[in-house]
């Protein structure tokens, strides 16, 4: 049997070996920790004032370049087709029903080159006739009249716009021929635009055929008198005589564009 000193030695003994073991412990721990803190760590590459990346913005489409030249096959008509310029005549007053009648004819298909005499003034005439019902007592019709006149007895669709070249160049390229009001002595000093007018300056409507960029002119169908078939004017001509038009006409610096019904 062991004496109760003894007993302690050996507890003694013990607990100093655990406490032994627990420090060798602690300490490897250590030595790894250190260790691992010791090696090279891995760096990240950073660029100073790198450029913001920007997006592209995506290009819009080019748009279709405009022909050199157009000539829309309009059949003609005078407003007077039998040559009767009186002053009483009531052919001086047809000027919105010839070019109604020829841009209407146009968009049915008919692409002769005059319209017969008889046929021209039987068809005016009638255009006068609801023109007269439509307004009465005015002569002067504006183009919105002549768009109302236009939609009512041809089914046709229509579009007042401030006037511009690019604009008629456009619609000419497409097939629409572009009415344009103008006064007959509009250039400066009360010139006339063509030399077959008469002495009073009136007003008048056109219709613009076509165009050549490299002459540097527009092609009409001009009512106005004999010679009106694919007469050519600048555009500056049709550019003043309209602005003319509009100091006298509420209805400003405005054209009118036909289209058939959809």
């Amino acid at each position: 049997m062991r004496s109760r000193g003894t007993v302690v030695t050996i507890v003694v003994a013990a607990v100093a070996i655990v406490a032994v073991a627990i420090v060798g412990l602690a300490l490897q721990s250590w030595q790894r920790q250190m260790a691992l803190a010791a090696r090279p760590r891995p760096r990240t590459a950073v660029v100073i004032g790198a450029p913001t990346p920007v997006a592209t913005p995506i290009a819009s489409p080019s748009p279709t370049p405009l022909p050199a030249s157009v000539l829309i096959q309009v059949p003609y008509t005078s407003q007077s087709p039998y040559d009767q310029w009186g002053a009483n005549d009531p052919h001086q007053n047809y000027c919105e029903a010839a070019a109604l009648l020829m841009v209407a004819l146009y968009y049915q298909g008919d692409h002769q080159s005059r319209i017969p005499p008889a046929t021209a003034d039987a068809d005016m005439g009638h255009i006068v006739s609801v023109e007269r019902s439509l307004f009465p007592g005015v002569l002067d019709l504006s183009v919105q009249d002549i768009a109302e006149v236009g939609s009512r007895l041809y089914g046709l669709q229509a579009t007042v716009v401030p006037i511009s070249e690019v604009t008629t160049e456009q619609e000419l390229a497409e097939g629409h021929p572009v009415i344009i009001p103008v006064m007959t002595h509009g250039l400066p000093g009360g010139q006339m635009i063509a030399p077959y007018y008469g002495t009073v300056n009136v007003y008048h409507v056109i219709v613009v055929t076509g165009y050549d960029a490299a002459r540097g002119v527009f092609y009409t169908n001009d009512a106005g008198f004999m010679q009106g078939q694919n007469y050519a004017y600048t555009w500056s001509t049709l550019a003043e005589a309209n602005a003319a038009q509009a100091q006298r006409f509420p209805q400003g610096q405005v054209m009118l564009v036909f289209s058939p019904a959809s």
